[in-house]
């Protein structure tokens, strides 16, 4: 409930009732609009913002309505349907919030001042009183233009949304549609950069903080998404991951890199991606070959980072199905009982056979280390201290990694 003063029901200034004052002040609008709109000109058709003097006027005689009631000390009703739907409309045409908010605030002021410049010293507390019911005004209207102004910015962002993932599902599935493309304000490119994205490492310790992360990992994602309207990205997206398609038609090849890189600056989180190039018939193969290569950088423990076929080619060839992974993934089969040394050759062989480096991740001595390498080539037959023995190791390590589903 307002505020109320011992003077009636109504409030009063200078003995007369601010009620009748606002009602009767048939001018109040127009000079409210003029001082809006930078000058004193009421033949003028569209202020400066981009509405017109006319919708502006219903807006503010709505507002002044407003105020009238909580001039009189009665509850605060919702703004009439009439103010939210010109405001859905400004909203709707582009005019900035920030303009909106700014001549609201103004005129809110503007309209105080008014009503107290006539105000005497045994009107402070009707001023105190009125100043706090034009503040409850005011945050109510506020809060309804900030609403309205947020119900069409989603509704807009998910129909867009909506829009690129189906083209992007139907790009993926080899069937776009040119017509349907266009009818939502898309065109298919002839070819496309593909680039699949791995989720956001999850915390093995606290998994509801991990749902939280994740979440706000996606949601910064289409944000970023939504800002790059310059080089119309479409994309299929979840917490798991997703696939981002980024037209090619005139680029150097250069926008997918530049665009993995402002996602993983929003995300502040380190990604790892995969890319592939392919002309618009190719994406579906091209999807499936990314996502390849994502998961091949995934079972492998790659750092984060963007990587291509040429980054991983000689692991890629080893991972394809057939007797020859086979036959290289039994390399490893004695050691299946001896984890400690399994572990040991992967880290020897992910710092570069640096025996020292390996040693103190693994938190052993570098003598150590040498005695379990040894035993690696006394079961596998392989030395991994020697080139020929070293590669097929490798190749073991990668194909073991397909043939079992494990890293």
């Amino acid at each position: 409930m307002l505020t109320s003063v011992p003077c009636g029901d109504e409030l009063q200034i200078a003995g007369l009732s601010v009620a009748l004052r606002l009602r009767h002040d048939h001018s109040l609008s127009q000079r409210l609009l003029a001082q809006w709109g930078g000058q004193d000109d009421r033949r003028r058709t569209v202020l400066p913002c981009g509405v017109s003097w006319r919708e502006a006027d219903e807006v503010v005689q709505g507002c002044l309505d407003l105020l009238v009631a909580a001039m009189q000390d009665r509850p605060l009703d919702e703004p009439p349907a009439q103010l939210g739907a010109r405001i859905s409309d400004w909203a709707a045409e582009g005019v900035p919030l920030e303009s909106v908010q700014q001549a609201t605030h103004a005129g809110f002021r503007f309209v105080l001042d008014q009503l107290t410049r006539r105000a005497t010293s045994a009107d402070s507390r009707a001023v105190t009183v009125a100043g706090q019911r034009v503040a409850e005004v005011l945050e109510q209207v506020t809060t309804i233009f900030t609403s309205v102004y947020l119900r069409h910015v989603r509704a807009e962002a998910s129909g867009r949304t909506d829009a690129a993932g189906a083209l992007s599902a139907a790009l993926m599935a080899g069937s776009p549609t040119p017509a349907w493309a266009r009818g939502r304000g898309f065109e298919i490119g002839a070819a496309y950069a593909v680039l699949a994205l791995a989720a956001a490492p999850a915390r093995p310790d606290d998994a509801d903080l991990s749902q939280i992360e994740a979440r706000r990992w996606l949601r910064r994602l289409h944000e970023e998404l939504a800002s790059c309207a310059s080089i119309s990205p479409l994309a299929q997206l979840s917490e798991g991951g997703g696939t981002v398609l980024i037209p090619e038609d005139n680029d150097d090849g250069t926008a997918a890199v530049d665009l993995f890189n402002r996602l993983q600056a929003a995300t502040a989180t380190p990604l790892r991606a995969a890319l592939v190039h392919a002309p618009t018939h190719q994406i579906p193969s091209a999807a499936t070959e990314a996502h390849e290569l994502l998961d091949l950088a995934e079972r492998l423990h790659r750092p984060a980072g963007l990587y291509r076929m040429r980054d991983l080619v000689v692991e890629y060839q080893i991972t394809r199905p057939g007797p020859g992974r086979q036959q290289l993934a039994t390399i490893l089969a004695p050691l299946r009982d001896q984890p400690d040394l399994v572990e040991t050759l992967t880290e020897y062989l992910r710092f570069s056979r640096n025996r020292r480096r390996a040693a103190k991740t693994l938190h052993i001595h570098p003598n150590t280390l040498d005695y379990r390498l040894q035993r690696v080539a006394q079961i596998t037959g392989m030395d991994p201290t020697h080139v020929d023995g070293l590669w097929y190791l490798q190749s073991a390590l990668v194909a073991h990694a397909h043939e079992t589903g494990t890293p």
